[in-house]
């Protein structure tokens, strides 16, 4: 533009010599007002060339404001931070039923009056009654004015619970990411689930410990659930360090039947479904153009304090898991998954440190609740479990199996040691590692199957699931966390066949963590044995409790049905 008007100038200052040539000459007030028109145009056009470059350098000013904002963001800010949660509203109605048995307090109250009250006869009484056939202790108890419980059910036709998670991530560094969980889960109406059980059916329901926080129904609060750090790529190879409160719950492969396509946590959730605190160093492998990781883990279960000549006797170490998770192929191209894992509980307490409550008044202490802690390192147990979980014509699979292995060492000194004038009026007092009072410790193997599928029905935009686990007499799994609001159906000494509906909400989601589905489910429970999920006290068949030194503490449960509805959102 200002070459332009240059030319234009130059024209006019070589017209007068042309038009002169032509007879005509402008005056000089003509050329004079031509100059002035022309220098008042390159003003013009220099204060829009101002014009532009400032506007110019603001833009440039702004795009390194932005520059800077997104750095900062980047390093200090919130683009560090990934945040997600899920809510779930879940209804379940459950009906169980018992078999005649003869319940503890019972047996131990006709014990007492057998040999008024002088404790060094009880051996000898409990040896004899063990050794007379059934039948004949039964009519002897009988005639003595004691009786069996009679058989019945129990049902609960509304539970209605809330749960609400929330995630976060956050990136301090390249090779550092810090990852965590709070979790709040509790009954409409209640601000805890253990009395809801009635009479003492299920044992595991009836604590409130560390392993159970955040992921069993309880109060209002908001528990942590999940805070480790992970420390990747260390030394530049595929190696890994982590640290804290472990993702070890809803795992491999209950994901499929909690309405999911991947996994929520790290082990084979037959074996282990537990909260805890612990480690993990893993290292991850090619194979066959295959993924694999293999992890050496580490938690602790309870911490005894300090230990010296002023501690109790027996003294009480440190509870202690560690052992091997392996993701022996990991290969998502074609949907297959083959997990192996093995682990030990060294030193098991008997009583993790918590609350216990009690809802059968019979239960001779009858403390609501009751604080418990560990009085004796029961043994140890041994954890084995595999899976191969696939794809099969777009149909979820999966076949598994575990093995636990008991160590037992000494027997429990009761909820509460010491309390009364008569040791044996505490019915866990002289139980062991599936092992009743009186009778010699030894090492008892248990097993379990799993298998399941799950058949997507595209035209309903929902999926069609069908499982089925059994467990041996001596099944012995760590599975205190569970999803199923009585008791984890894997924990069972028995037969339980599921079948359920995930069915996905029409809804186009903004985000890729959004999710939306219900799911209608229902299980139907065989129990062959009692204690199922409890480490202490023998496991009896639940057809032969007519003999009342298989007397039971909690109410023995031949069958049970559970129906459950839930509504779900992921955000």
């Amino acid at each position: 533009m200002r070459l332009l008007w240059l030319g234009i100038l130059v024209l006019v200052l070589i017209l007068p010599s042309s038009v002169l040539a032509g007879g005509y000459a402008p005056s000089a007030d003509e050329l004079l007002q031509k100059i002035e028109e022309l220098s008042r145009e390159l003003n013009n056009v220099r204060q829009q060339l101002q014009e532009v470059q400032s506007r110019q350098e603001d833009q440039v000013e702004a795009v390194e404001d932005v520059t800077d904002k997104v750095e900062e963001m980047t390093t200090d800010g919130i683009s560090r931070f990934s945040a997600w949660g899920d809510y779930r509203f879940r209804l379940d109605y459950n009906r169980a039923r018992h078999t005649k048995y003869w319940k503890s307090s019972t047996v131990l109250a006709a014990m007492r009056d057998f040999t008024g009250g002088d404790v060094k006869q009880l051996p000898a009484l409990m040896r004899k009654m063990q050794m007379a056939p059934p039948n004949m202790a039964s009519a002897m108890l009988q005639q003595a004015g004691y009786f069996p419980e009679s058989k019945g059910s129990q049902y609960n036709d509304t539970a209605y619970t809330n749960r609400l998670r929330l995630n976060v991530k956050v990136r301090p560094s390249e090779n550092l990411v810090f990852k965590g969980r709070i979790a709040w889960y509790k009954l409409w109406g209640n601000v805890s689930d253990y009395t809801n059980t009635g009479n003492g059916m299920f044992p595991n329901n009836y604590f409130n410990n560390n392993m159970t926080q955040g992921v069993r129904p309880n109060d209002g609060a908001l528990y942590v659930d999940r805070a480790y750090v992970n420390w990747t790529n260390i030394g530049g190879l595929p190696m890994w360090f982590s640290v804290g409160r472990r993702p070890t719950t809803h795992s491999v492969p209950q994901q499929f039947r909690e309405g999911l396509d991947k996994r929520d946590a790290t082990p084979f959730g037959a074996n282990i479904d537990l909260p805890f605190d612990g480690a993990t160093i893993g290292y991850q492998y090619e194979l066959f153009e295959n993924t694999g990781r293999i992890r050496f883990c580490y938690g602790r279960g309870f911490e005894s304090g300090f230990k010296g000549d002023g501690a109790p006797k027996p003294k009480i170490d440190d509870t202690d898991f560690y052992g091997i998770a392996w993701d022996v192929i990991d290969n998502p191209d074609d949907d297959l998954l083959v997990i192996f894992q093995a682990f030990r509980a060294e030193n098991l307490f008997d009583f993790p440190e918590g609350q216990m409550y009690l809802a059968n008044p019979e239960v001779p202490f009858g403390v609501y609740p009751a604080f418990t802690t560990a009085t004796t390192n029961l043994g140890n147990i041994w954890e084995l479990g595999g899976v191969v979980q696939k794809k099969l014509f777009d149909v979820d699979c999966f076949a598994s199996v575990g093995m636990s292995i008991t160590d037992p060492k000494r027997t429990s000194q009761g909820v509460i040691p010491g309390l009364g004038q008569a040791p044996w009026d505490d019915p866990f007092e002289g139980v062991g590692l599936l092992t009743d009072p009186g009778e010699k410790v030894s090492a008892k193997t248990g097993w379990s199957v799993y298998v399941g599928g799950r058949i997507p029905v595209e035209f309903l935009n929902s999926k069609f699931g069908i499982e089925y686990n059994y467990g041996s007499e001596y099944w012995l799994p760590f599975l205190i966390a569970t999803d199923d609001l009585y008791m984890n159906k894997l924990s069972t000494r028995g037969h339980v066949a599921e079948a359920y509906w995930v069915w996905t909400l029409p809804e186009t989601p903004i985000s890729r963590y959004a999710n939306a589905f219900m799911r209608f489910g229902y299980q139907h429970y065989w129990f062959d044995y009692t204690g199922s999920g409890n480490w202490l006290g023998h496991p009896r068949d639940v057809d032969d409790l007519n003999n009342p030194m298989y007397a039971q503490a909690f109410t023995p449960v031949s069958d049970m049905d559970n129906f459950y509805l839930t509504f779900e959102v992921f955000f």
